[in-house]
């Protein structure tokens, strides 16, 4: 009697410890030896990488344990209720609707002297909410109650003043998980010149005319910190291939190791050095060590060994997925001239596809422009800009913002076209799909080109025969 064969399980245990570790790395929960940001009350943003058994010290809001925070989820509000550096959960008051009112502050003295306790008296509260033995809301409550005009105020205007004093007195703060909407702000907000002055709005608008998403392969010079190449990564999912080019023997990519990307997405991403890009010089090469050197190394000198080779071998990778061309999109943000650069790269871009240059300054971008519209390799060359105002929108009381960015940048942005002047019946198609120009051959005596030119010669011979009256 034959025994029944044994069905395959899939996926196979290399794959399931795969996927497990991916979860893992993407997950909705804090982790440890991972990036986050920290807002607290006044609207700072603290960027930290979370580490076990540490303290987190946030200034003048306290401190409280790192432990306490990890594997807790994000968006929530926490409060440090104790001098152990405790946190615990609290309701994260937003604005509720407000309804329409009649009601001002006209008749309200706007003065010191409607706060009945002294300077002194205010810095004791501060310090006895430092030291945890009075609550923060309990601070806020004294100086209402110590408001002599606090009852003829507005409910808005008593909203408005709760606010402000929380944002002063009280120790909470919120985790928040670092994506492209909030990092990209952080930094724009924080340090603009390192992400190249780049805006959240324009980067949208890059990634749109860039036309990315999954499956693309897409080339991208990179002086923003990574910020770009991480929002490609981030809209691909990690489906497709991204070529990094970058200035320096080290790339400067950041941003991508603030996201926390798994695995899977970082995969995709090929840093390329911008002098290692002609195409005439060779790949690197690796001088391996014998078995008996490889034992004399020490544990740290074998693990840097290995990490060297496996760095170069990450580059001639790169350096073959450049020279392979097809690529269906250049993005370029570099301090060099976008004409050069788009006159480098251009070898590699396919046809029918994006060409997207990004400055923080237009007349940088202005001699680019004139190069793609006299060059008949580009069609729609033209340079944009966005325009981006935040709004309060409550009832009777809508306005824009008092402060605002003065600008995000400006976008050259073109489309790549294979100019063919030539018959279109002479253009055939390979198996996948791209277009090429047949090969003529070389024209030998007795072909087609010979007959047709002796053909010709009689009919002249003829004209020149013609007999003329005498």
């Amino acid at each position: 009697m034959e025994t029944p064969s044994k069905k395959e399980v899939s996926p196979t245990i290399d794959e399931n410890s795969s996927i497990k570790e991916e979860i893992e790395q993407d997950v909705p929960h804090i982790c440890k030896n991972q990036y986050l940001l920290i807002s607290m009350p006044s609207g700072n943003v603290k960027m930290l990488n979370i580490k076990e058994d540490t303290t987190v010290n946030l200034g003048k809001f306290g401190s409280f344990k790192s432990n306490n925070l990890i594997d807790q989820p994000f968006g929530l509000s926490y409060e440090i209720y104790d001098t152990n550096g405790s946190i615990r959960p609290i309701k994260n008051v937003a604005l509720e609707a407000v309804e329409e009112t009649k009601a001002n502050n006209q008749n309200i003295v706007d003065s010191r002297l409607v706060q009945s306790l002294t300077h002194e008296e205010v810095e004791k509260l501060k310090q006895a909410g430092i030291s945890g033995s009075l609550k923060s809301q309990e601070i806020i409550q004294r100086l209402m109650e110590s408001h002599t005009e606090f009852d003829k105020k507005t409910e808005y205007s008593k909203f408005k003043y709760i606010e402000r004093k929380k944002k002063k007195f009280m120790k909470m703060f919120t985790p928040l998980r670092p994506t492209l909407s909030t990092i990209a702000n952080y930094f724009f907000t924080k340090n603009p010149d390192k992400i190249n002055f780049l805006r959240l709005d324009t980067l949208s608008q890059l990634l749109n005319k860039a036309n990315v998403r999954a499956n693309s392969k897409l080339l991208i010079v990179d002086d923003t910190q990574g910020l770009i190449v991480a929002a490609a990564a981030e809209r691909m999912g990690g489906y497709g291939t991204i070529v990094g080019v970058h200035d320096g023997d080290n790339h400067n990519f950041d941003v991508v190791r603030y996201m926390n990307f798994p695995k899977r997405i970082q995969n995709t991403i090929h840093p390329i050095p911008l002098a290692r890009l002609d195409a005439n010089d060779p790949n690197e090469t690796w001088t391996d060590r014998t078995e008996e050197e490889y034992k004399a190394m020490t544990e740290e000198v074998a693990k840097s060994f290995a990490r060297r080779k496996r760095a170069l071998e990450e580059r001639n990778h790169a350096r073959d997925l450049l020279f392979q061309g097809d690529f269906d999109g250049l993005i370029i943000s570099s301090f060099y001239k976008p004409e050069t650069v788009i006159e480098t790269l251009l070898p590699y871009l396919s046809g029918s596809r994006p060409v997207v240059v990004y400055s923080h300054m237009k007349e940088f971008l202005v001699d680019g422009a004139q190069y793609m519209r006299k060059s008949k390799d580009f069609i729609e060359a033209d340079i944009t800009e966005s325009f981006l105002r935040q709004y309060q929108v409550l009832p009777g009381r809508t306005h824009p913002e008092m402060t605002m960015s003065a600008g995000g940048g400006y976008l050259l942005s073109g489309i790549r076209i294979i100019d063919c002047p030539f018959d279109p019946s002479l253009v055939v198609k390979d198996d996948n799909g791209r277009r090429s120009k047949k090969r003529k051959n070389k024209s030998q005596p007795g072909t087609a080109s010979e007959s047709s030119s002796a053909a010709a010669t009689p009919t002249a011979t003829e004209n020149k025969d013609t007999p003329t009256s005498s």
